[in-house]
């Protein structure tokens, strides 16, 4: 029996508040981009999670965004470089899919925006600053490195 993925809500009404406030705020529809773009993210991560681990794993949605919780999980560095790289790749896949269907169906701005935004997420991700994927895709090669 699969079981569902479990979604831990911290301070639910300062992320409700906050993103009404910005939702309403937003002319250009930049935060409805980068929000899904930000979904797009974590959902590689869910996947990757779930080919790892057979099961879904425990979201954590808070003011700063949705992250996975892993705290305890015993990980391989092969496990964690996969992991970590999920979120990113997923991005950056995404950034070029819509690049190129615009190569043959015509380019627009929301193609750019949602284009640009996927590079944006993607390519911050993996910058290896402590908390970012490739803080852990960094300590991850270091460990394969070593065996």
């Amino acid at each position: 029996m699969q079981r569902r993925p479990k979604i831990t809500w911290r301070r639910p009404l300062a992320v409700l508040f906050g993103l009404t406030v910005l939702l309403a705020l937003d002319g250009s529809g930049l935060v409805r981009v980068g929000l899904g773009c930000a979904i797009l993210h974590e959902s590689g991560h869910a996947l990757a999670y779930r080919a790892l681990w057979g099961h879904w794993p425990e979201l954590e949605v808070s003011p700063f965004g949705i992250c996975l919780r892993l705290r305890g999980l015993p990980m391989t560095a092969r496990q964690e470089l996969l992991l970590a790289a999920a979120g990113p790749l997923v991005n950056l896949l995404a950034c070029a899919a819509v690049l190129l269907f615009m190569r043959g169906a015509g380019y627009s701005y929301g193609g750019y925006w949602f284009a640009c935004c996927n590079l944006l997420v993607g390519g911050s991700n993996l910058l290896p600053l402590p908390g970012l994927d490739g803080w852990r895709i960094a300590g991850a090669l270091h460990g394969l490195w070593r065996t």
